[in-house]
């Protein structure tokens, strides 16, 4: 597999838009995309995900083989993070993921999946887009929201995070 290209970014419109671009205009085709503060994150439906300063706004982007490989990512991205939040320290017993693209920790939203593909040059590409709360959590009508580090000793750092999904990336 090629290198794996990093973008730390201070601020993004949608770190899966950012991914997009950077295959599109030929600059990588295999990659990680975090930034601090991302402005018009998106979600399932195209419902807005609130995104407080602070917490992890990333996507995984790689090309894939066939529609197979995205749809299972949607799966394998979730199990993948869930693994990531045990590894940090929250209690199995209170961790859930609820299909098709959310986890919650104890009934309560923590992270959301938005998984995408584009199909550039003849080669299909999936775009992983993972929002976790990680300091705060958003204030929203609907249902309510949680925070990593309000259930771990040790804070969970970003870098941290973002190895563990490098190490990770053959697995979405």
């Amino acid at each position: 597999m090629n290198s794996i290209h990093i973008s730390h970014l201070d601020e993004v419109k949608s770190t899966n838009d950012f991914s997009i671009d950077l295959i599109k205009n030929n600059i990588s085709f295999n990659g990680i995309v975090i930034s601090d503060v991302q402005i018009k994150g998106r979600g399932r439906y195209g419902n807005k995900w609130i995104s407080h300063k602070g917490n992890i706004f990333c996507s995984i982007y790689k090309e894939v083989k066939n529609h197979k490989d995205i749809y299972d990512a949607q799966f394998k991205s979730l199990r993948i993070v869930k693994k990531y939040l045990l590894k940090s320290g929250i209690q199995n017993t209170i961790i859930k993921i609820k299909k098709p693209n959310d986890i919650l920790v104890k009934y309560k939203k923590i992270c959301g999946i938005l998984v995408e593909s584009i199909r550039y040059r003849k080669n299909l590409y999936l775009i992983v887009g993972i929002g976790l709360n990680l300091i705060q959590s958003p204030k929203i009508k609907y249902y309510k929201t949680t925070y990593a580090n309000k259930y771990t000793k040790k804070k969970i750092e970003k870098l941290s995070f973002v190895n563990f999904i490098k190490q990770n990336i053959k697995n979405f």
